[in-house]
């Protein structure tokens, strides 16, 4: 079977940037949007519709977080017809897996968000986002696999743009009104989907066009070859990013919406930052995946990358905190100090990153998932406990806490294992072989 490459191949750095262009233009379309939102509706309809579009994320990420990792891992190297295959048999399970768990997912939310937006509302709306939410997640790890990750951009920014301009178009003539909160959040909700429907659709046609001899060509060789490699993937990907979906849905059980208002915006502002190194890291990914013997080199260049973007605007974002979240209105400065926690976790979630992505492409797919499931186990548990006494900055606390625990946890088996394999090469029966092997053998 012959392999067929892209007709434009981006690097290291190339993806990363295509990536963090595409996450911070829509990020910056994100923040204008629940900025309008903001000055338009109360804080209330902003917790509501926060954690709703937030639940919608979390069951698409339990439909196909296996397939964002595994494909930028697969489809370098492979040929048209595995790319088609691959891809549209993932398609088709995201559909059906998120459209279902999304009906499901209604009922899991908590009585008073049903009640104040409507049950019926919500099995409409719930299950049409974890759907679309889902496709993009495929989509863009499909786009990043083949290495032309500056067409997602595309997608996403049209669909941002287009939910923004709607929303501000609504406000304007008072159809989205303060004081309606029940209809204000149908509404947001409603231009949240419709945005994520666009955005597949016009990545899907880049996708065509930038992948000679693709077409729409699911099937159970495919998937059962989906299913082979799949499942640590899932949970480790999972585990990385059901933190940030799932803590706000806790706090919507335990606060007012307002409060929950005030912590999603400012986790929405922190994943601007995180966003640096989870683009670096799924850029070595796809950048090594076929190339194993290139990570050495490429991981220092990673490192070096993120330190150069992530170090700067963190320092000035926490200096200026305060200004940021007002603006989106003056309720919402005097939370800064649960921007500032989120903002100083991205420190060592930059290093765990690198370092996943290290062992993904190593294929030790079994150490990703115990970081991974640690780390979230460690911030689910955390938030649930402190939560209770400290407030929503109990959340802030417990996003800063797990990253530390484990990046400090890595670092020290590193240290140990580097100390012992020194001790080891000073006794006279251990060969060059030996030496040579043994970092390959770190952290299985």
């Amino acid at each position: 079977m012959t392999t067929m490459r892209p007709r434009i191949s981006r690097g290291l750095v190339g993806n990363s940037i295509a990536l963090l262009a595409m996450t911070h233009i829509s990020s910056l379309l994100g923040y204008v949007f629940w900025m309008v939102c903001a000055h338009g509706v109360s804080a209330s309809v902003i917790g509501m519709t926060s954690t709703v579009t937030g639940a919608m994320t979390l069951i698409a990420l339990v439909a196909v977080a296996g397939f964002m990792p595994m494909l930028t891992r697969l489809l370098p190297g492979a040929s048209s017809e595995e790319r088609s295959g691959l891809c549209s048999t993932a398609f088709v399970v995201a559909i059906v897996v998120s459209g279902l768990a999304g009906v499901v997912g209604v009922l899991l939310l908590p009585h008073s968000l049903r009640t104040a937006i409507g049950t019926g509302w919500l099995l409409a709306l719930l299950p049409a986002g974890s759907v679309g939410t889902a496709l993009m997640f495929v989509m863009n790890s499909a786009l990043l696999g083949v290495r032309r990750a500056e067409l997602s951009l595309l997608g996403t920014v049209v669909g941002s743009v287009s939910r923004l301009v709607t929303v501000a178009a609504l406000l304007s003539l008072g159809v989205v009104a303060a004081g309606a909160d029940a209809n204000s959040a149908h509404m947001i909700l409603t231009l949240w989907v419709a945005s994520l429907m666009l955005s597949f659709g016009l990545s899907l046609v880049l996708l065509v066009r930038a992948t000679p001899g693709f077409r729409f060509h699911p099937g159970r060789i495919w998937l059962s070859r989906l299913r082979r490699v799949v499942a640590w993937d899932h949970i480790a990907t999972l585990a990385v990013r059901s933190p940030f979906y799932l803590v706000p849905i806790l706090a919507a059980a335990l606060f007012p919406p307002d409060q929950v208002g005030y912590l999603s915006i400012a986790a929405m502002i922190a994943t601007a930052f995180y966003a640096v190194a989870a683009a670096v890291s799924n850029a070595l990914l796809a950048g090594c995946a076929d190339r194993p013997d290139r990570l050495p080199e490429q991981a220092r260049r990673a490192f070096a990358l993120i330190g150069l973007l992530l170090v700067p605007p963190v320092v000035v974002a926490c200096l200026l905190a305060p200004k940021i979240l007002g603006l989106f209105g003056a309720e919402y400065a005097p939370h800064s100090a649960l921007l500032v926690l989120g903002l100083l976790a991205t420190f060592p979630d930059a290093l765990i990153n690198v370092a996943v992505a290290m062992l993904r492409v190593q294929r030790r797919l079994v150490a990703v998932a115990a970081i991974s499931v640690a780390g979230a186990t460690i911030s689910i548990g955390l938030a649930w406990v402190l939560m209770p006494h400290l407030g929503i900055m109990g959340a802030g606390w417990a996003a800063l806490a797990s990253p530390m625990i484990v990046a400090t946890t890595l670092t020290a088996i590193v240290c140990h294992r580097s100390f012992s394999g020194t001790r080891t090469v000073g006794h006279a029966d251990t060969t060059a072989a030996d030496v040579v092997e043994k970092p390959a053998m770190e952290l299985s």
